[in-house]
């Protein structure tokens, strides 16, 4: 070995005692921090788990806050185990160990939260007062803090303040919503005037109370209510609008449910003209049960009934009827409602083609008043068998002092004595369209317009 390379060796001599405790106290260290930590770690899994348990939740809990005793998680776990306890001194004892959750970290509110509810629970109302409040400020944007806080200074008698809370905590959280209507509900008995003061009275929050109102079937109410929003918010409430219209409709309030339905819509909605939805078939169809004022269709293997995008009367499209039943077949598959004005005389137009149909009930066309679904206000003779070219169909009718709107139906012929009464071919119907008239005049039949081939 070189003398250079002598130089630079230094040697220690671990004899010298001194030495060894400089050496021996760091090793010390790290093994007691690397327990430290592992018992820490250790603590807060086991108390991460230990509510989940199918038993002994507690116990787990307990041992895992012995682990780590200054891991707050530890205590707060431990602290919700013994509040939902039935034995005597186990809420105050969560109280207690919430208390060390809070001392070992300040900051969290979830800590502070239910150090608040806990403290009320064991009789301590100002105290919880303090802690929720304190939630609060440590998280503003967050909703429960608010809810819980509210529910506290309501059960105080504060309901002015409470309230503000409460509507704080639903507008962070649509959630809670219902719940602080049920909460204005329960407390005023159904004083409108004291629910909508106390739950808020922009838009949004009306648009919101209409909606309870309707679940809770007080629909004069909610369409006072609806009264008092401005064209603009019924628009940004359509959901609600068309709630409103739903329910108006299944109580036969058919002009209400229109009206709804338009303001609910788009400016320039024609919902509650008296006129045909689609009458040309030119749009496709929205059979869902909430769009009661467009064409309802039903198809089946026996009668299948779809939009033929390549025949049409005046336009590209109409509705094509594919008949192949060899048996009796019972058929109502075509309807729409149709808003009219009562006792006045109407006029319907549609117009009827038809390729190789063969039956002895053939289909036609009848209006029903839609106050009852049964009067028969008018109804077309039944439509030729063969092969024809688009045929004019035309029905006169009156409406009755109490009608609302009109149901047009296609259906199916009675056979006569004819038990099987079998039906095949294709029918298209296309240029619906009803308009209010001054006279009466003789309805016009399919078999009278043109010559039937076939």
């Amino acid at each position: 070995m070189s003398q250079a390379t002598t130089e630079q060796l230094k040697f220690i001599d671990l004899r010298k005692p001194l030495l060894r405790v400089l050496l021996v106290v760091p090793i010390l260290l790290a093994l007691g921090l690397s327990w430290y930590s592992t018992r820490w770690y250790m603590g807060n899994f086991v108390a991460e788990f230990a509510p989940n348990m199918d038993e002994g939740q507690l116990e787990a809990a307990l041992a895992a806050m012995r682990l780590a005793p200054d891991d707050p998680w530890t205590h707060w776990v431990v602290a919700g185990l013994k509040r939902k306890s039935f034995v005597p001194g186990d809420l105050q004892e969560a109280v207690h160990q919430y208390e060390e959750a809070v001392r070992l970290s300040p900051n969290d509110f979830r800590f502070w939260l239910d150090l608040g509810r806990a403290r009320e629970a064991v009789g301590d109302r100002d105290g919880g007062e303090r802690a929720l409040r304190h939630a609060v400020e440590l998280a503003p944007s967050y909703a429960y803090p608010h809810w819980y806080l509210g529910n506290l200074l309501l059960r105080s008698g504060n309901s002015e303040e409470a309230f503000g809370e409460l509507r704080r905590a639903a507008e962070g959280d649509d959630k809670l919503r219902p719940q602080l209507y049920n909460v204005a509900w329960t407390l005023y008995g159904q004083d409108i005037g004291q629910i909508r003061k106390a739950v808020g009275d922009s838009p949004a929050d009306r648009s919101g109370l209409i909606g309870y109102l309707l679940g809770r079937q007080q629909l004069d109410e909610a369409m006072h209510l609806w009264s008092t929003l401005g064209p603009e918010d019924k628009r940004k409430s359509a959901d609600v609008g068309r709630l409103l219209a739903t329910q108006m409709f299944q109580l036969k309030r058919y002009h209400t449910a229109a009206n709804l339905l338009k303001e609910s819509g788009p400016e320039g909605n024609a919902a509650t003209s008296m006129q045909f939805i689609n009458g040309s078939f030119e749009d496709d169809i929205d059979n869902s049960a909430a769009n009661f004022l467009d064409w309802h269709v039903k198809s089946e293997a026996d009668a299948q009934v779809a939009i033929d995008g390549n025949v049409g009367h005046s336009g590209e499209r109409s509705l094509r009827i594919l008949f192949r039943s060899s048996a009796a077949l019972a058929f109502d598959h075509i309807s729409q409602l149709i808003m009219v004005e009562s006792s006045k005389q109407y006029r319907f137009e549609c117009y009827v083609r038809a390729e190789d149909l063969k039956s002895a009930g053939t289909p036609a066309i009848i209006i029903l008043d839609a106050s009852d679904g049964k009067t028969v206000l008018g109804g077309s003779q039944p439509i030729a068998p063969g092969t024809y070219d688009w045929q004019p169909i035309a029905i006169d009718f009156k409406t009755s002092p109490n009608t609302e709107a009109v149901t047009v139906l296609v259906v199916r012929a009675m056979c006569g004595g004819d038990a099987v009464c079998p039906i095949f071919g294709k029918v298209w119907y296309d240029d619906f369209n009803l308009q209010g008239s001054g006279g009466t005049a003789e309805p016009r039949d399919s078999r009278d317009s043109g010559k039937a081939r076939g």
